[in-house]
């Protein structure tokens, strides 16, 4: 069971990095613009509500000032509230360098007369599983019909300006409070993610879906060794435990969704008397997650594989257990949050005899 978890771990963390490796490469995004040709006309779409995801700019190009730009057209409806959307652009890392997408923003209204065009300076301070990337927020007041993403065509092949304080030419980027930083260069299409508000929410909820860690303690009932004072005694089904997961948006709800996890626990120690102790297993969970801007809860189902517990008499083995699961989390910045979680566990040696060891504990997690 323990083996099969682990396989199981490591597929995921090989499934992450080829979808971390999956973007055109900084050359390809170039060959891809320059063989596109320019769009007879501007194709505006229904601005999806509740989108948390990639944009897409690769279905169309635009030309400004004789150069080509990959756009995004977005048609807003009729009579809509004052609504806020973000537009998030990362850095990417390549053979080549850094790069990222500069997003240019030209807002019209519902005549398709252009009223603004937003040319943000950016701030890659934000760090998610994918990367650092810069958040522009938008806003989009009833008087606006429709925006185009595109970004400054001649920008592209330029090496991007670089400050740390944040000032200078309007497309300048900033990664303060970090003073090092390796030049990057604008690219025709880079990676993307645009975030809308639900019907009938004015401003989009951060981002529910993305690859995640956690690093728990839990404290079961049952006692397996008492250590000294300022130590963690050993408990059934407790100790020190890191899993990896994913977290899964729910369509048309931005605030909620699902994670899977697994892990691995691992607890050696010595008791009052000197005799060694340690217990190793697997876990998982599942479970559903209600948020709002500064905190969460969840609820659902955790498991542990069967595992061993050792000490001076021999090693004692535990069939697999599972039970419900809830927990609260305060959500910080960077997508770094805070939890406890209770769970309700029973256990059962080899010789079917059962030992009831609830679970209590803290975690911190780093979420997409």
């Amino acid at each position: 069971m323990i083996d099969h978890f682990i396989r199981t771990f490591a597929l995921l963390s090989i499934a992450w990095s080829l979808a971390a490796c999956s973007s055109l490469t900084p050359v390809d995004q170039r060959n891809l613009l320059n063989s596109m040709p320019v769009s007879q006309s501007l194709n505006f779409e229904p601005m999806p509500f509740g989108m948390q995801g990639d944009p897409d700019l690769t279905g169309g190009v635009i030309e400004i000032d004789g150069r080509k730009s990959f756009y995004k057209a977005y048609e807003l409806p009729a009579n809509h509230p004052d609504i806020v959307v973000q537009l998030r652009t990362y850095i990417e890392k390549s053979n080549e360098g850094d790069g990222f997408f500069y997003p240019v923003v030209e807002l019209y209204d519902h005549s398709f007369k252009q009223l603004d065009v937003i040319r943000p300076q950016l701030r890659f301070t934000q760090i998610s599983s994918d990367g650092r990337y810069a958040a522009v927020p938008i806003r989009l007041k009833p008087e606006v019909g429709s925006f185009i993403i595109r970004t400054e065509p001649k920008l592209l092949g330029q090496e991007a300006s670089y400050t740390t304080n944040h000032e200078g030419a309007s497309w300048s980027y900033s990664v303060s409070p970090f003073s090092k930083r390796k030049p990057a260069s604008y690219l025709p299409l880079g990676q993307l993610e645009l975030l809308t508000p639900d019907e009938g929410f004015s401003q989009p909820f951060e981002k529910m879906s993305g690859w995640f860690w956690q690093f728990a303690f839990d404290k079961g009932g049952e006692s397996l060794a008492t250590t000294e004072d300022y130590l963690p005694d050993l408990t059934l089904g407790g100790g020190p435990m890191f899993s990896y997961g994913y977290s899964f948006a729910i369509p048309s709800r931005p605030s909620a969704s699902v994670r899977a996890s697994l892990g691995l626990s691992y607890l050696s120690l010595s008791d009052k008397d000197g005799d060694s102790h340690s217990q190793f297993f697997a876990l998982s969970d599942l479970l559903w997650i209600e948020s709002n801007q500064v905190s969460s809860i969840g609820f659902g189902l955790t498991f542990r594989g069967a595992h061993e517990y050792k000490n001076e008499n021999g090693t004692f083995n535990l069939d697999p257990a599972f039970g419900p699961k809830v927990l609260i989390e305060i959500r910080g910045a960077m997508g770094v949050s805070l939890g406890a979680q209770l769970s309700w566990l029973t256990f059962s040696d080899e010789n079917g005899n059962e030992f009831s060891s609830n679970q209590a504990g803290l975690y911190l997690t780093k979420l997409y």
